[in-house]
């Protein structure tokens, strides 16, 4: 299958770099043409693709998008119509709303392209891990790629979740979610340090350990936390400010036009809203450095 991945950010490369490990032609394109970049890339075996335009001229199967979420994908899918064979398959493997999703499948659909929305989840371990994928759109569309989509997830990692636009939305509950498990776990933490044994120092990078072997809270996150306390448990130089992608919000927005209660999910955003303007403490440091550990996202450090 020829397949091009637009977008060789940390996800879109290593997605690019699992499909052509599973024996796919991969054809890639990034707004990055540094030439280190560049040759980065194609030392991966990844034909590298210098502009959008040079796409007319293979016979590309599926064009896996991965680019900010917002007019910037409406914009590549676009382009890409002019370029495309009738019959090429999209997929936007980004953040995006579900709603723009049902709106892009509708439009890409009367121009003779069948579209998928795929939520995905990994962050920078996916590449080694593979990747945990929630795909939306037409069945037949779905199964005709689902070989590759297997490759590129994780074992069990990947879901057919329905319509158009199910694939979005299901990520986007997943994000929701990851803020209320995040934050939990650094409140936690912050109480285990400046709580009523604080005079204690008590060990938290053993306390994660002995969590994650047999406890009811043990999780992947905790693995991350056991990293961050390993690495620096004071974070000193950190500052407490986190940033939100979208993806928490959109969840409170559909818990509050559907009137199911989210308390926990809303409360977490509040909390990163309320980091930004103060620079936050110690919980929302580890909540920063835990979406570094599996996400590879900045964080703020301390000017002297």
């Amino acid at each position: 299958m020829n397949i091009a991945v637009i977008g060789l950010g940390k996800m879109g490369e290593a997605i690019a770099w699992r499909a052509l490990q599973a024996g796919h032609m991969v054809y890639g394109y990034d707004t990055n043409t540094a030439p280190e970049f560049v040759e980065s890339i194609k030392k991966q075996g990844i034909i590298y693709v210098r502009q959008l335009s040079d796409y007319r001229e293979y016979a590309i199967d599926l064009f896996w998008i991965m680019v900010p979420q917002g007019h910037i994908v409406d914009s590549v899918l676009n382009e890409i119509c002019i370029y495309a064979c009738k019959g090429s398959l999209f997929l936007d493997g980004g953040n995006s709303h579900f709603t723009d999703s049902i709106r892009r499948a509708h439009y890409l659909e009367q121009q003779g392209f069948s579209f998928l929305d795929c939520g995905t989840s990994g962050g920078v371990h996916g590449r080694k891990n593979g990747f945990c994928l929630m795909v939306g759109g037409d069945r037949k569309a779905y199964e005709k790629v689902e070989s590759l989509l297997t490759a590129v997830a994780a074992h069990n990692g990947c879901l057919y979740t329905g319509p158009s636009g199910t694939g979005h939305y299901v990520k986007m509950i997943h994000n929701g979610i990851e803020y209320g498990m995040l934050q939990a776990y650094a409140e936690g933490f912050h109480l285990l340090k400046d709580g009523s044994f604080k005079d204690a120092q008590l060990d938290l990078e053993a306390i994660a350990m002995v969590w994650n072997h047999g406890s009811v809270v043990r999780s992947w996150i905790l693995e991350l936390v056991q990293n961050v306390m390993h690495n620096d448990p004071e974070m000193d130089s950190v500052v407490g400010s986190v940033a939100a992608t979208g993806m928490g919000a959109w969840t409170v927005e559909e818990a509050h036009k559907t009137t199911i209660p989210v308390p926990v999910i809303e409360k977490s955003l509040d909390v990163r809203t309320w980091s930004q303007e103060t620079g936050g403490n110690y919980a929302t440091k580890v909540v920063a450095m835990l979406r570094n550990q599996f996400g590879g996202h900045a964080f703020v450090t301390k000017k002297d």
